[in-house]
């Protein structure tokens, strides 16, 4: 029991240290002017400062370089993760040091557990505190995928409703005799407050630096954020050829992408007034159950 406490100890200050290194002290304004200036009244905090600040990125780009080789191994993982990763714009290094301290804290407190059961008088071995210490470091190891996988369909869904805006947004320019190149332009640069309209419309510039078509750059940003949608409309797209089909394809996607956000939202309201009834049959339960209670003890203390 001894060394399973030890073990825990060590872990835990491993752990401590990690958080401590993600979360840096911070700098007063004057420490912050000097390293503009590129002078330092003390060059000791300086120095200290630098260097852990040169163990936290080392840390960092090490977890990351642990996050690529193990999802590389696992196809199907990368195809989730690393679009995930990037509609979110979450940086795979931050990610991979909180999939890490995750693991590592849950991992601390399944042998803390054991210890506090212990103390109630009942003992285990070593390998039950080690079994419980692994389950509980895989868990917490795979709650930051659920959550990243949980922002990115927010993400993603966002992504689709602006998109169905944009598309309308074309057709209405394209109806007012714009060219076709000039509408998908216009139309991303009505909005400087959306992000998914500075994607597209950065995508767009990408095209236009590298000599492609604008359907190019919109599927490459599909395929980097796992878009299927705006994948089947860049490629009709490039089928498309002229302007006026190029218009017909973008209406009729923008009529199917409201048409898919309507369902949807349908189906959020149907599933949450099913989670709705649930506590109301409770409510009915109980109030049943005190209307009923009086002449429910009356009966059967008479038949006792």
């Amino acid at each position: 029991m001894t060394s399973i406490v030890l073990m825990g100890l060590g872990v835990g200050c491993g752990v401590v240290l990690i958080f401590r290194g993600l979360r840096p002290a911070t700098l007063t304004l004057q420490a912050a002017l000097e390293l503009l200036n590129g002078t330092n009244a003390n060059e000791s905090d300086g120095a200290s400062v630098g260097v852990f600040a040169d163990g936290t990125r080392g840390a960092k780009r090490l977890a990351g370089r642990m996050l690529d080789a193990n999802i590389a191994n696992i196809p199907r993982l990368a195809e989730i993760v690393v679009p995930d990763l990037a509609i979110t714009g979450t940086p795979p290094e931050n990610f991979a040091m909180k999939v890490v301290g995750y693991g590592l804290v849950m991992a601390v407190l399944a042998p803390l557990l054991i210890l506090g059961v212990g103390t109630a008088g009942i003992h285990t071995g070593v390998e039950v505190p080690l079994l419980f210490a692994l389950l509980f470091g895989v868990g917490g190891a795979a709650m930051p995928f659920y959550d990243l996988h949980s922002a990115a369909k927010k993400r993603r869904r966002h992504f689709l409703h602006s998109l169905s805006t944009y598309t309308a947004m074309v057709g209405m320019a394209m109806a007012g005799s714009m060219g076709w190149s000039n509408a998908l332009e216009v139309a991303s640069s009505v909005s400087t407050s959306d992000w998914a309209m500075d994607e597209i419309a950065q995508a767009l510039l990408w095209s236009q630096v590298h000599r492609q078509s604008p359907a190019v750059g919109l599927e490459r940003l599909a395929t980097r954020f796992a878009l299927p949608d705006l994948l089947d409309l860049a490629r009709s797209m490039s089928q498309a050829g002229d302007g006026a089909r190029i218009r017909d394809t973008l209406e009729t996607k923008s009529a199917s992408l409201r048409q898919a956000e309507t369902t949807e939202m349908e189906n959020d309201a149907q599933a949450t007034t099913q989670r709705m009834m649930l506590p109301g049959m409770l409510v009915l339960m109980g109030y049943l159950a005190l209307i009923f209670y009086p002449f429910l003890s009356k009966f059967t203390g008479s038949h006792l």
